[in-house]
């Protein structure tokens, strides 16, 4: 008869601890940091899920799809339209269109930044922004995590709807999601929606 085995332990069989070990101990050392650093009480689970699945580029976009043979290697152009490869770090940093948005992300907070080359030591060095205190560094988290999850339910709507909105009305989606994963999960944090929007580092505690 057929029989279900776990090849990571044919002896004992599947077990969450075991998977959990593997999942977080494959690959290079920055991965299994990375991976520890995704999940916080502050951002949804599904959001979560979506950027530990692109710090190790396993997003279905079109390059990937393309390699997998799903869609055709001539149907990989960035859905924006500016005629690049759609990689992740296209996408989410290099496309003319939706890096942008950082542009926008950068002015709201009132900070002056050179972006890294790779999504991996973007979403490091925006997290842990040099000359801001620690206690600012779960906020950055929330808003980088808020940026890459708009950035890409936009591409899905660019994808399978055919709508389009642009990045100065994009931000917008990124303050407000940012705001109500903090509000919904910080007890201690106090002010509305108005005084995020206006000045979100005031709303950190941090007194520049």
């Amino acid at each position: 008869m057929d029989a279900w085995r776990w090849l990571l332990n044919p002896i004992h069989g599947y077990s969450v601890k075991g998977a959990y070990h593997f999942l977080t101990t494959t690959g290079a050392s920055w991965d299994r940091n990375t991976v520890d650093d995704v999940w916080h009480k502050h951002i949804p689970s599904k959001v979560s899920v979506f950027v530990w699945r692109l710090l190790r580029d396993r997003l279905p976009k079109k390059e990937n799809l393309a390699r997998r043979q799903v869609i055709p290697t001539t149907d990989t152009v960035c859905t924006t339209g500016c005629g690049g490869l759609e990689t992740s770090a296209h996408l989410f940093l290099h496309c003319d269109i939706f890096s942008s948005l950082w542009h926008y992300v950068w002015r709201w907070l009132h900070i002056t930044w050179v972006p890294p080359g790779t999504i991996r030591q973007h979403f490091l060095h925006f997290t842990s922004m040099a000359g801001l205190p620690r206690l600012t560094h779960t906020f950055m988290k929330v808003i980088w995590f808020a940026s890459v999850w708009v950035i890409w339910k936009e591409r899905n709507n660019r994808v399978f709807q055919n709508a389009v909105t642009i990045p100065s009305v994009l931000v917008e989606q990124v303050k407000l999601n940012s705001f109500l994963w903090l509000k919904s999960k910080q007890a201690n944090f106090v002010y509305n929606y108005h005084d995020w929007w206006q000045n979100p580092i005031l709303c950190m505690s941090v007194h520049l």
